[in-house]
């Protein structure tokens, strides 16, 4: 993308998300590895938290998608690097073994935007942003076996919930685990109506802050939030290990 084009404040958000990610899975890491006391990591709040910081990287990638030249080719990349990842992840830390996280929600669902996007073009980005948040807030529990809002709940029936390709939706079957964990249901509603926000952006029609460059560091992460994805659990995981065996 021309650097006149970029709408660098996404650079910006996604470096922040990624950085804070990082910061949550290090903590996640010196509490199982070194036993450090953090009990923050549990209570409601830091979940919340997190669930907003990891919303905010999928809406900046379903935005980023109408930025795009070739979709196809960077969901077929994607996936081919979640697959890498399930991989690495079982061999190397089965304990923390990475089944359908991120990376493999964001490349099913450019693929998937690539495929529908004649269809998706159609509609108004007004609609389509909010009926996508709608969506996915009405259908954040599902993995939990509900759907709705508060004590308005609409019970699933247990035989969605099978095995992994159910858990890939939505409905994790008894005994699944995955260290990170981003199901279709309903984080791809969330990164549709990014990429409907992201008509607007694409036309330049955002306020002028969104395309002006504030801190470059937070950008130069986001633009390369992948890599960092990748590589930061390994290093992490060997660097606490190291820790624990010095001391």
């Amino acid at each position: 993308m021309d650097k006149q084009q970029r709408v660098w404040f996404l650079d910006e958000a996604r470096g922040l998300s990624v950085l804070l990610m990082v910061l949550h899975h290090g903590a996640y890491d010196a509490f199982f590895l070194l036993g450090w006391p953090l009990p923050f990591l549990f209570s409601g709040w830091f979940g919340v938290i997190r669930a907003f910081f990891a919303g905010v990287f999928v809406l900046i990638s379903g935005c980023a998608c109408r930025l795009s030249r070739n979709n196809l080719r960077r969901g077929a990349r994607c996936l081919l690097l979640a697959a890498g990842l399930s991989l690495v992840t079982a061999l190397l830390i089965p304990s923390q073994r990475i089944r359908f996280g991120v990376l493999h929600l964001l490349g099913c669902a450019m693929l998937l935007f690539a495929c529908l996007q004649p269809l998706l073009d159609r509609i108004p980005p007004f609609f389509g942003s909010v009926a996508g948040f709608f969506l996915f807030f009405f259908c954040f529990h599902a993995p939990d076996g509900w759907l709705g809002f508060g004590p308005v709940r609409i019970s699933l029936p247990g035989l969605f919930y099978q095995n992994a390709f159910t858990a890939a939706l939505g409905f994790p079957g008894p005994g699944y685990a995955s260290a990170d964990y981003f199901p279709l249901v309903p984080w791809l509603f969330l990164f549709w109506a990014g990429t409907c926000l992201g008509v607007w952006l694409r036309l330049r029609q955002g306020p002028a802050w969104l395309y002006r460059l504030h801190i470059p560091f937070l950008a130069t992460v986001g633009q390369k939030s992948l890599w960092i994805y990748l590589i930061h659990q390994p290093v992490l995981y060997l660097l606490f290990l190291l820790l624990r065996l010095w001391f």
